[in-house]
């Protein structure tokens, strides 16, 4: 046996054009397998979003912010416990606008949703830059937590 031979035959009578086409559809499958796996995980609803009614504000003009809880849990939620606040907190007051709203939602069906509207008024005449606002809640056990941006401009 010399160094150029082409070794042991390992053909087993199948020809290889053959297999190309049962390939790629084995191929494509887990592919779609895969791309329906991904969506179905990011396509769920956010438990919390926000949004301002305007951005950027004048420093001495109010604005509303808009907030989404979202109860994407198995079961029906009671006691919905929503914090918010601006980090910097004796730059803005924040009040919602509903006067009935007092920190918690009492029931949230499965799949269901809520929209709590609140008022930021700045304190004062604040400097022009950029502010965190922090909003977290609490469904059944879950704890979730955003922060969105209000920009202050001249």
């Amino acid at each position: 046996m010399s160094l150029y031979d082409s070794g042991p035959d390992f053909n087993l009578g199948i020809d290889p054009k053959k297999m190309i086409v049962p390939i790629a559809g084995i191929t494509v499958i887990i592919l779609l397998v895969l791309v329906g796996m991904w969506a179905s995980e990011n396509v769920k609803p956010d438990p919390l979003s926000m949004r301002f009614e305007k951005s950027p504000i004048k420093p001495g003009e109010q604005t509303k912010l808009f907030v989404n809880v979202t109860n994407i849990s198995e079961n029906d939620a009671e006691n919905v416990s929503l914090k918010y606040g601006a980090r910097e907190n004796s730059e803005f007051d924040i009040y919602p606008l509903n006067e009935k709203f007092k920190g918690q939602i009492a029931v949230i069906s499965k799949g269901a949703s809520r929209e709590i509207t609140f008022i930021v008024n700045p304190v004062g005449n604040i400097l022009p830059g950029t502010y965190t606002f922090d909003v977290n809640t609490v469904i059944n056990g879950a704890f979730y937590k955003k922060e969105i941006m209000l920009t202050v401009q001249n």
